[in-house]
């Protein structure tokens, strides 16, 4: 563990230090990378998770 002290220095919950979101990879791409998935595209990753964070939920 971290002291409080650390995550102030760091600016972590400073807005203004975060990257820019659109330069961030998707989870599908994470996902793809991460497991492999050569046969599968980093699209249709992204669209299964937007469909199950709607429906599934709790």
């Amino acid at each position: 563990m971290h002291c409080a002290k650390a995550f102030l220095r760091s600016s972590l919950w400073d807005p203004g230090t975060w990257p820019d979101r659109a330069s961030l990879p998707t989870l599908g791409r994470i996902a793809k990378d991460h497991l492999g998935l050569a046969g599968v595209s980093t699209e249709a990753i992204d669209e299964g998770l937007a469909r199950d964070a709607e429906t599934n939920q709790y």
